[in-house]
């Protein structure tokens, strides 16, 4: 009687055992997500290695990054293929990466043949790679609100590294791995022989720490700084780090980095002040097309004018200047596929360039790939917003809700940075992770809704 009453009927004991089994695989589920936090952790970790710690297969660098990317990458189109199309929810930089990693590769064989597969396929699989995996294999409440607090983590150790070099007046993490692997980058040097300004600045060695660059290293101290500082607002630990963040760009010396700094603390402000208008975003955007359009209309040299508007020195602005004026003509001579990664043209045919270095990364994306490509690698960042504003929905975390605009800032910071400087290695990386991770985040909140309408449905009827 009480099993009639309860609704179960005869079938109660059937019923209790399927309820156990949707349990245990419940369970089970948990214990897979969490493996895969942890793997995507690990390859956050792999990021903020020195690349002089990679291998070769014959003529083929691998670092430990670009290894797990691979792995990480068969996992989720695995998990992809078990979910099927009916649990899936579409986002629309889900199309628009698989579309940019295969451009990516078609331009390669395109412009520098089957060789240039090589290096397009790797940079397809640390771009839309990185995505994917990201997009995938986060699952719980709160997973990616973990990963990145451990990439925050790891933000302090970078910093520390890095203040070693103006603190010992050499590229400490660069020397270091170099007399252990033997690593060398000629280009840099060159630069330290010369005592170029790429190295030094204001009497000191620019902070570069594990990354190639300084001012990789001060774009990688923006983004973690920016996310920090949005994602855990009232706790001393999202302060903590975006100071620490802040420390970085300082003595990375590297104006870009720090004018995006400022923009994305701006966008804070902004967000913070404006949160009873829902259409901030869209009269902030309108605002920021409305200067874009003025600058290109009436400004006689527009580039111009963006390079000194992203606060770099006179003598710097006017180099990158010159990069736009030489490579733009050539870009559009091939604007389908791009010139190749070879560039086999003569830089010396240009007196003012001193070197093949093209300090603006959507400028070389289009000589890479083509400007079809540098429109896909724009809208796979983008697109990942393309379903609305998620900051509200009541079926994520508080968390979880900050960084999804917190994402949002720093891929907002990314495409500014993209017009002076060059993103490869790990920003190149981030590039995809960055909508990967919000699109996930996306994905989770519309199936926390049906869940939950479905468990209400259920409620009702029973």
């Amino acid at each position: 009687m009480i099993h009639r009453f309860l609704g179960y009927g005869s079938a109660f004991p059937h019923a209790y055992r399927q309820g156990r089994r949707r349990q245990s695989l419940r369970l089970a589920s948990v214990s897979s997500f969490f493996s895969d936090e942890l793997c995507l952790k690990l390859l956050i970790a792999a990021l903020f290695l020195p690349e002089g710690l990679s291998f070769f297969i014959g003529d083929f660098r691998l670092t430990v990054a670009r290894v797990l990317l691979i792995v990480f990458f068969i996992a989720a189109a695995s998990r992809l293929a078990r979910r099927g199309t009916s649990r899936l929810v579409w986002v629309p930089s889900d199309v628009m990466a698989l579309a940019a990693g295969i451009w990516m590769m078609l331009a390669g064989v395109v412009t520098d043949g089957w060789m240039g597969l090589k290096g397009a396929s790797i940079l397809a699989i640390e771009f839309t790679g990185a995505y994917y995996a990201f997009r995938y294999l986060l699952g719980p409440v709160d997973s990616s609100v973990r990963v990145i607090k451990f990439g925050c983590k790891l933000l302090i150790l970078a910093v520390i590294v890095a203040l070693l070099d103006p603190l010992s007046g050499k590229l400490f993490t660069y020397e270091f791995v170099k007399g252990i692997t033997g690593y060398v980058i000629p280009s840099l040097e060159g630069l330290v022989a010369a005592q170029d300004q790429t190295v030094f600045r204001h009497g000191l060695v620019r902070a570069m720490g594990p990354f190639d660059h300084s001012i990789l290293f001060g774009t990688v101290c923006v983004w973690f700084g920016s996310l920090a500082l949005i994602t855990f607002p009232s706790r001393l630990f999202g302060w903590a780090i975006a100071g620490v963040a802040l420390l970085g760009v300082w003595f990375s010396s590297a104006r870009g980095p720090l004018l995006a700094y400022f923009i994305a603390c701006a966008l804070v402000l902004f967000y913070t002040a404006t949160k009873r208008l829902p259409a901030r975003w869209k009269v902030l955007g309108l605002l920021g097309a409305a200067g874009i359009t003025f600058i290109f209309s009436f400004a006689n040299s527009p580039i111009a004018a963006l390079v000194r508007l992203s606060g770099v020195d006179a003598r710097t602005g006017w180099y990158r200047q010159a990069i736009w004026e030489a490579v733009v003509p050539l870009v559009a001579q091939s604007p389908l596929f791009g010139i190749g990664f070879n560039a086999n043209w003569n830089w010396q045919a240009v007196p003012i360039l001193s070197s093949a270095s093209v300090d603006a990364f959507w400028l070389k994306a289009a000589m890479d790939f083509g400007i079809p490509g540098a429109l896909l690698i724009f809208l796979t960042m983008a697109a990942a917003f393309w379903l609305g504003p998620i900051d509200r929905s009541r079926h994520l975390s508080h968390e979880e809700k900050r960084l999804s605009v917190a994402l949002g800032i720093a891929i907002t910071a990314a495409c500014f940075l993209g017009f002076t400087v060059h993103f490869w290695g790990t920003c190149w990386i981030l590039l995809g992770v960055f909508p990967g991770i919000r699109a996930n985040l996306a994905e989770a909140a519309i199936l926390r809704r049906r869940a939950a309408r479905a468990t209400e449905v259920l409620d009702g009827k029973g």
